[in-house]
């Protein structure tokens, strides 16, 4: 007997806590103004008052809420100062208008309140919004619509155009005098590009001058190799008619080899290419020797390679042949 009677409060206790979980969420809508003209804006309120341990989801408004009521403008949604601090108060104002005559209701919209296990939905009141039409008098006298006039053009309407106009002409001139006055820029002619100066004179002068800004001295060593290996690649291009400014410091040897044939001078070059390599990509210091030894050695790859006129044979050593 003590069982059913505590299903029985069991059952009891839950409904009464589900009702009080019901009405703790109102919903407030109206209509204002309820009775309007065809085509006059219509504000459709509702304010939701829920507790705060419920999440709350809006119903979806469409483009028209019934097939005689449509949407103006969707408006937003505001937070209002509830009564009860331990509940959310929200208001929704949307604009609607109706373009037909008559009696349009407009039906309970369904709100959704999600709980931790659980989820609530309530509807709000329906409501009635009267049309009516435009009434005419007979004895109105109806005339045409006039014809759209055209309003005299007066200085403050054509002054704008004037300025812009002033403004297009005057760039215009200042673009015209810049290209006429503008000179092209002309690159200097560098010592690797005077035909008159032999390729070991430029080599030498552009090695001395690397000598004396003393760029590994001061710490600039991966600029001082890069330099280096530039002036003997344009001596090379110069003296031997190779592409060295586009090869690689293998392919430079490869193309290199036999022109002269000599091994000292291909030792000394791939020397000097192979230790500026390490320091551009492998990140190499060398010694202070070693940057001293590039420098000579370059010099001296120049002097034995440098080009040289034969001797002419004098015209007594040629009488004392023919004897």
């Amino acid at each position: 007997m003590i069982k059913p009677i505590k299903n029985i409060f069991l059952l009891f206790l839950i409904a009464y806590l589900f009702g009080n979980t019901v009405k703790a969420q109102q919903i407030n809508n109206s209509i204002e103004p309820s009775r309007i003209l065809m085509g006059e804006p219509v504000v459709l309120t509702f304010v939701i008052e829920f507790p705060d341990s419920l999440r709350l989801e809006m119903p979806v408004f469409n483009e028209q809420i019934t097939p005689k009521i449509e949407i103006l403008h969707y408006g937003k949604t505001d937070t209002l100062q509830p009564d009860d601090r331990n509940k959310i108060k929200i208001q929704r104002i949307i604009r609607i208008t109706s373009w037909e005559e008559g009696f349009h209701p407009v039906e309970p919209f369904s709100f959704r309140f999600i709980a931790a296990n659980d989820t609530i939905i309530a509807e709000s009141e329906p409501l009635l919004l009267e049309v009516e039409p435009f009434l005419i008098d007979e004895h109105t006298d109806l005339r045409d619509i006039k014809t759209v006039m055209a309003a005299p053009v007066n200085f403050r309407e054509v002054l704008p155009w004037l300025l812009i106009l002033i403004a297009i002409a005057a760039f215009a001139y200042a673009l015209f005098y810049y290209l006429k006055r503008r000179k092209p820029k002309i690159s200097p002619v560098t010592i690797w590009e005077k035909p008159d100066i032999p390729a070991h004179i430029a080599a030498i002068s552009s090695l001395e001058k690397l000598k004396a800004q003393k760029l590994w001295q001061q710490g600039k060593i991966k600029q001082y190799h890069s330099e280096l290996t530039d002036i003997l690649r344009h001596y090379i291009a110069k003296r031997f008619a190779i592409n060295a400014m586009e090869m690689t410091s293998v392919e430079i040897m490869s193309a290199f080899t036999g022109k002269p044939d000599d091994k000292r001078t291909e030792e000394i070059l791939w020397n000097c290419l192979q230790i500026a390599d390490l320091v551009k990509f492998a990140k190499h210091i060398p010694e202070s020797n070693e940057n001293e030894i590039s420098m000579e050695a370059a010099f001296e790859f120049v002097n034995l390679t440098r080009f040289r006129e034969e001797p002419k044979e004098s015209k007594v050593s040629k009488v004392e042949n023919d004897y």
